[in-house]
Order: C-alpha cells, then structure tokens, then sequence
C-alpha cells in the first residue's frame, strides 16, 4: 500500500538549522541525534577525514578550532573556501551547507523511516541569485533529487497564517533575525490567501553581529584592565577573536533572562605562545548599549519597507518575530514601541520557518517519499478505469474543484463510465454522481474540513449501472493557507557598456517571470578568436549604474564558438527567466548567426582582495571629504544629510577589513557590501549638489523640444510634451531627481523624434556623423557607411540617407572607463 504522503521543510540557516514534517494534518520536528530541535550548523572533520556535524561538531569549537567551521551560509554564492588543517581540506560554503542538509536528512529517516528525496529548503528573502543558485547545489550535493526553494519570512507567515483563528486581512510584518541575516517582510492575507506585499532586509546583520559589538566591548575592557590587545587584523590572534566571540555568544543569551552574565574565558592564547585569562561581568543594561544601534538599524529596514508601501506611520495588525535573537528583551521592546503592534505571540521563533516550509511542501504537492524506480504495486492501483485529475495538494478554499477525464474504460457497451463520485473517508460528506461529457470530462467541488488533510475515495458508475474503482483509487487535498506569487526582492537586469542598466525585471514582480530585451553587440566577435569572449553581465539591484549594483552572472558568447564573425552593432537577444525560488537561467540569441549562447559563466559573487578594498576605502575617503567640503561651500542640506551617514559606515569598513586581514572568512564580503553603499550614498550627495546644473539641463531639452515638437510635432504629441512640463515641474519642487530625470529624457525623445521630420534634419547628422568617423569602433566599415550615405545625400534619396546614418550609430564608440564600471559589458 502506498504510503501516506509527508512533506519535508527545511530552515537552512546560519547558526542552526531545522526540519519539519506535515502528514496533512500535523506539524512534527525532526529531531536531531542528540534529541534537539534544532541543529548548529556547524562542522568538523578530524585528520582521519572523519566529518561530524551540528552539536558534537560545536562541543569542539574551542578545544579542536582549526578543524570546525560554522557561519559558512553568509559565504554562499562566493568563491571561498574554509580550511580544516588536520585533514589538509579546503571546502566551499555549499559543500559545508550540504552535510548539514545531509545530517538533516538522516535524522528524517532515523524518524520517519525513509530518507526524503524531496524537500522545500529556506532561503533569506534577500539572498542574490549566486546564493540561491548556491543553496540548490549544497541540497544537490547532500542527496536531494528535487527542492524548492522558499524565502524565509514567507515561510514564517505560512507558519503563522496556519495557526491564526482570524482571517484579519490588515497588513501584518514577519520580523525574521536569524543568525548571519535578517529579512522582514510585508504581507497581507485575505479569504486564506497569502499574499507577500513586499520585502526588505540586511544580508549582512544577524545574531553574529550583535555578538561582535559585545566582543568590541570585550576586547576594550580587556586592555583596560590588563593592558592586552587583541587586534582584528593580526592572523596569529585570530583563535582568541574567535573564542572571545563564542563567549559573547553565551552571555548574549544568558541576558535574555538574566540581568547579568560572566563572560569567562580561561587561557586565552594570545598569539606568542602567552595566554590571558578573561573573567568579565556583563551587565543587561551595557549589552542593550552595545546592540541597540543594530537593533535600530532593523528598524530602519521595517519602516522603510512600510513607507515604500504608502503604510509609513501607520500600525501594522501583528508583528511575527523569527530567530533566536528576536529572544532578546530590548529587541522585542523597540520592535513593539517602533511599529505600534503586538509582536511575538506563542509561536517558537526557532523552527518556525522550518515549519511554514513543510506547509508549502505540501501546496507544492512535493511529498518527501523516494518515488519508485519500478512499476507501481499491483495493491497501488484500482483494478478500473484510470483518470486524469488536477486539483490543488493544499488549498484555503473550503469547497475547491476537483476536474478530471476519464483516459481509458474499456469503451464496449455497458463498460464506458457516465458518472463519477467522490467520497470523504471519514464518511461525512459524499458528492453527487456528476456526469461524464461526451469528452470524457467532469468537475466536481468537493467539501474539505478545515486545517487538515481531505482524503477522497473515487468510484465510477459504467454505463450499465454497475459500480467501479477507479484509477488512482483516492487523492488527498489539504486545507490551509495557500501563497500567492512570490515578489521578486531586487531588481535584476544587464549591465550595459556606458554603465547603465537596462532592468528586465523591476523589484516587487512577481515570481516566476521570463522576459526577452533586444541590445546590441559594442564591437566584433571575430570567430575562432582563442580566449576572447563578449560579456553580457547579469546584475541585481536598485541603482540605475551597473557598477552599484551586485554583479550576480555572465552570459559569455565565446568567440571560439561562434560559426561567423559577428559584426560590432549586432542583435543580441538576451533571455531572463526566473523561478518561483529565484532561480536564475539566461540566453543570448544571435539571430544573424542563429546561435544561442545559454551557459552563465559566473554564478558568483566576485572575490576581491583586502588591499584592493583598502585602496577603494582611501578613495572613497578623499570623496567623501570632497563632497563635504562642497556640501558645505553649497549650503544644499540635503547633500550634507546624505553625507552624514557616510563618516559610520567609513568606520565599520575599517573594522571588517582588519577583521579581513585577521582571518575572518565573510568580513571581506561585508566590506565590499559597505563600500557600494558608501559609493551610492556620495553619488547621492554629488547629485544633489548638481541639482542646479540638472534643473537647466532639464528645461533647456524641453523648451528646445517644444520648438521642435511645435513645427513637426502631431497634436498628441504637443499634448503629451504639456504634460512632461507639468510633470517636470512637480518633480522639481519635490526635488525628485529620479523623476526630473525621467521627464528629461521624455522631453529629449519627443524633440528628437520631431527634429528628424526636419527636411535637413539627416543633412545635420551626417555633418555631425563625418566629423566623428575617426572614433568609430571599425573605422572601415564607418567610412563606407559615410560614403554610401553622401551618395544617397546627392541623389536627394533621403530614406537611404537615413538608413545610413542609423547604421552609423550602431558604431559609435564605447567610453572605455564606462565599460569598465558596467562589468565589461560588450552590449548596449
């Protein structure tokens, strides 16, 4: 008999991770071997290669530290490795990530009786297309043949809607603080839908972070009283660093019930062979110092997320807190006076997320059972008819519908099925016979009991009146919360060669989404050209220049693989497409070749060295004094403003490259983060100080295209320029520099478009097209182009003319420090 169907949810996180099972009806954790929960995720392997994973990996934290590795989750999507000395290995964070995945898996078969095959995993809401991609391949690697992957706040909500006696359709936030990451997100849920309105979060905050601020105390009082110093960016103190963090870990969570905790390590190695002995009282009222910035920095997030939402100031119904750190008094106390809502409940902020998982296991109809290599049982299948059905595995409608069509029935006289019934097998509820069309098919809506599984029998009535089972002989159908589409929570689209970016898919879209952009190749592909290729470079984020935002992959047409030279301004058809997880897959098409180039090349954040972030830290240094001294000598406050979050952010960059040069594996990552934050936030300041030169750059286009417009312009078209003006105008006095900047470039392709009606209009550009011929990327083919068009020009045949010179502009030339800033990018 087959067995019922049990879905598998899996939180992945970075300091512990946790599984859950639902058979329909209810919610079971996995245990661990040692009876636990939850499991550190946390590994060890030994010099026999022997690996050991979750809370006997972490007992040897401080005795065995150069052989376990934990926090390694921040690190997916990147190109590091973690060394384990005894064993002489070097694993990247997916291989660490999937024997965690491969211990979870275990402990399911020790409970459940099998090992699962199937499985939704958690990933951060925030996480890149590079850490997503990463997570698939550590489930990959652990044994899974098959996960889906689910953002961890919406797990959460799932978790929470599934408990919720009310249907209260009011916004509610899901406040996720996990270890290394936090994620809040927006949501709303209406008639048992769940729908996620919006994301935000801080890929780089977690519980790890709230425990370096108690370190940074640590060390500060340690040199007070004994005159040690422990510095971020000595490797020989790295040990110490790391121990030290282990104990501000544990009186981090002793304060969440005590109101004072010993920080207490003993022989603490300094690095030259001496030791240190630590014995420090940290009081509740001094952490809450220490970690109140990064709890307010949270907050930020939160409300920033409402405001973008039209919900700022405004009361949200609930507040679900997720993670360990949300234990912490302060924490819960700021959350609740800053958003004005209740928030926890009696929810366990632990393995709720591995809760919701299971739950959505189940709507995806992803039961965990290996499915079987070998023909079904002859006990699995009803000795009748077999029927195609669709319905919904879990569904928050209590009478959803069942359709079906009969495939075979043996279709002699009196053997062909006319009805079809189906029956609850808890006998409370039976349908009626529906009746089968003329095509086989039928409908028929069924009666669920609330927040549990439906299971139905089928039986057919043949034409001659008689019964029959049919095949399959039951379905199963669980009520519950159901989730809409997911929002895509970055923006993700091409960077291009003048540093720009031309987005496929805007932030808030929802999942899954495909969408195809024509651009065009910057210079010439010459077949079989050795170790030369174009770059199409994928980047995520909000800011409209490629260099801000995070490059994340690179469709690579390589020459050696192209069967013709491709000419510089050639069509490149680039396909996006993303799964409901975020999963990302691209495609280049070269129609003139009819070639498509579909491999990402890279797939992972780029690896930069500390003294190369040093180096951009001393730039962005000098900048920032720049921008200050012009702030000031402007008087635009706005600009000092931006500015004034700039002079933190330099520190906390100085700290993690220390903490880089120390040894620390993701503090790289983190400065690298900060540093494009720090570039986006003087841009900001400089374009505000540009304000003024923008405002006239923006009236002189439109008054030149309203001359032009006015001459060769249609009605609806001087129409629509007065509504660009009027548009214009409001974003300037609400010194929107987005939108005046959307507005000028509508005024200037109005007024371009009305200047080529001009009769000299293509007699000007070629004027202006002759002149610049020199810097064309092929020259030769520029000059024939010219040739042909004056031809055309003396024989008055305009339309060949134009054509000319259109072919001319798909050869101007790149800026070669543009190019750099877009990735390299060989498109525009």
């Amino acid at each position: 008999m087959k067995p019922s169907a049990l879905y598998l949810g899996i939180d992945l996180g970075t300091t512990n991770s946790a599984a859950a099972l639902f058979d329909g009806t209810a919610l079971t954790l996995v245990r661990s071997a040692d009876g636990s929960n939850i499991t550190p995720s946390v590994v060890r392997i030994d010099a026999r290669g022997k690996i050991t994973v979750g809370e006997r990996a972490r007992r040897f934290r401080d005795t065995d530290p150069e052989n376990v590795r934990g926090e390694f989750k921040r690190l997916l999507g990147t190109d590091r490795t973690l060394a384990f000395a005894a064993s002489k290995q070097a694993l990247k964070p997916e291989a660490l990530s999937a024997e965690v995945l491969r211990a979870l898996r275990e402990d399911v078969r020790l409970q459940a009786g099998f090992l699962p095959d199937f499985a939704v995993v958690t990933v951060p809401a925030l996480f890149e297309l590079p850490q997503t991609s990463a997570t698939a391949e550590a489930a990959r690697l652990a044994g899974f043949e098959r996960i889906e992957l689910l953002q961890e706040p919406v797990a959460s909500a799932i978790a929470a809607g599934w408990r919720a006696d009310s249907d209260d359709s009011a916004p509610w936030l899901v406040y996720d603080l996990g270890g290394g990451t936090f994620d809040v997100s927006l949501l709303e849920t209406q008639d048992g839908l769940l729908r996620v309105v919006g994301h935000d979060g801080d890929n780089f905050l977690g519980g790890r972070d709230l425990d370096s601020a108690v370190v940074d105390w640590a060390l500060a009082e340690l040199f007070r009283e004994t005159g040690v110093s422990i510095r971020r960016n000595d490797p020989a103190q790295a040990l110490a660093l790391r121990r030290l963090r282990n104990a501000a870990e544990e009186a981090r969570i002793e304060l969440t019930r005590a109101h004072e905790a010993s920080l207490v390590v003993p022989g603490l190695p300094l690095g030259d062979g001496q030791t240190v002995d630590v014995d420090l009282i940290l009081g509740r009222d001094t952490a809450e110092a220490l970690i109140s910035p990064l709890i307010e920095r949270s907050i930020e997030v939160c409300q920033r997320l409402l405001t973008r939402h039209g919900l700022g100031g405004q009361r949200v119904a609930r507040v679900v807190l997720v993670g360990g750190p949300t234990m912490t008094p302060l924490l819960r106390r700021r959350v609740e006076e800053a958003l004005g809502s209740p928030a926890g409940g009696a929810l366990d902020p632990m393995t709720l997320v591995a809760q919701g998982a299971a739950l959505y296991a189940a709507s995806a109809g992803l039961d965990a059972h290996p499915r079987p290599k070998t023909p079904a049982a002859a006990e699995d299948v009803a000795a009748g008819p077999r029927v195609w059905l669709q319905f919904p595995a879990m569904s928050s409608d209590l009478a959803p519908w069942v359709v079906g069509r009969v495939i075979t029935d043996g279709g002699a006289d009196g053997t062909a099925v006319t009805a079809v019934t189906l029956t609850r097998t808890d006998g409370a509820w039976q349908s009626n016979a529906e009746a089968v069309d003329a095509e086989g098919t039928f409908a028929i809506p069924v009666c669920l009991e609330p927040r549990r599984v439906n299971t139905f029998a089928l039986s057919g009535t043949l034409k001659d009146g008689r019964n029959t089972p049919l095949s399959p002989a039951r379905i199963d159908i669980v009520h519950g919360v159901t989730l809409g589409d997911p929002p895509l929570p970055r923006s993700v689209g091409v960077a291009l060669a003048n540093d720009g970016v031309q987005i496929f898919f805007e932030r808030g879209s929802p999942l899954p989404m495909r969408r195809t952009h024509t651009l065009r190749t910057v210079e010439t592909v010459s077949a079989g050209a050795a170790g030369y290729a174009l770059d199409v470079p994928i980047v995520q984020g909000e800011f409209p220049l490629a260099h801000l935002c995070r490059l994340v992959g690179t469709l690579r047409i390589d020459a050696a693989r192209v069967n013709a030279t491709l000419p510089v301004g050639s069509v490149v058809e680039v396909t996006l497409e993303l799964d409901r997880g975020g999963n990302l897959k691209a495609s280049a098409r070269l129609p003139a070749l009819n070639q498509v180039f579909d491999e990402v090349a890279r797939l992972v954040a780029p690896h930069i060295e500390v003294g190369e972030l040093r180096n951009t830290l001393e730039m962005l240094r000098i900048r920032a004094q720049q921008a200050r001294g012009n702030a000031f000598r402007s008087g635009v406050a706005s600009a000092a403003m931006a500015l004034q979050r700039v002079e933190p952010l330099l520190s906390e960059l100085e700290r993690d490259l220390d903490a880089a040069e120390g040894g620390e594996p993701d503090a790289a990552e983190r400065a690298r983060r900060t540093l494009m934050e720090v570039d986006a936030l003087l841009a900001s300041g400089e374009a505000e100080r540009a304000w003024p030169d923008l405002i006239e750059r923006a009236r002189n286009t439109l008054q030149w295209a309203v001359g032009w417009v006015g001459m060769f312009g249609t009605e609806l078209e001087r129409d629509t320029l007065r509504d660009v003006s009027v548009a214009l105008d409001k974003a300037i006095a609400a010194r929107n520099a987005v939108e005046v900047s959307r507005q000028h470039a509508l005024a200037r392709q109005m007024g371009a478009a009305a200047f080529y009606r001009s009769p000299d209009a293509w007699n000007h550009e070629l004027d202006w097209l002759d002149g610049q011929v020199a810097t064309f990327a092929d020259v030769p083919k520029a000059r024939r182009l010219l040739s042909d068009a004056r031809a055309a020009q003396g024989r008055g045949d305009r339309r060949a003319q134009e054509d000319a010179c259109r072919e001319l502009w798909k050869l101007r030339p790149v800026d070669a420090e543009e190019r750099a800033l877009g990735y390299g990018s060989g498109v525009r």
